[in-house]
């Protein structure tokens, strides 16, 4: 198990949520939710909150792989979420910092104040490989003090 992996494990309300690393990189996650009655809404699809966590999770962990090495921490402070078909079965999302981030300008800024911003897209597809989500999300990165 990866420490990654037993790091979302060791957050109750992720490992409820079953949620499995894939594949992990600076910048990029990608993660699974298994296919579960409890994630059901009334009409037998899967629940908006349910999409939302797992594409979070996501989308964390692809800020976090920039922010942990500079010695941060990352924040969420807005998302903007569209939900673009009913979501069914087993979920894939696949997050990826905005490919317009300045590296080095972010760590230099970082470096010098202990602050910093990152904004992560991330996509739920359901087993079939439809998109049932798109997202972006807003992170601060702030100095670990502890």
């Amino acid at each position: 198990m990866s420490a990654t992996q037993a790091l979302l494990d060791s957050i109750a309300y992720i490992a409820w949520h079953g949620q499995v690393l894939r594949a992990g990189e600076p910048g990029r996650a990608v993660v699974t939710q298994p296919d579960r009655a409890d994630f059901k809404n009334y009409v037998g699809t899967v629940h908006a909150g349910a999409i939302f966590t797992l594409a979070e999770t996501a989308a964390g962990l692809a800020a976090d792989s920039i922010a942990a090495p500079m010695g941060g921490f990352i924040l969420l402070g807005a998302a903007e979420q569209r939900y673009t078909r009913r979501a069914e079965g087993a979920l894939t999302a696949e997050a990826r910092v905005d490919a317009a981030t300045d590296h080095a300008a972010l760590a230099a800024d970082f470096a010098a104040s202990g602050r910093g911003a990152l904004t992560v897209a991330a996509t739920v597809r359901d087993s079939s490989g439809e998109s049932v989500f798109n997202g972006t999300f807003h992170y601060a990165m702030r100095k670990r003090t502890r």
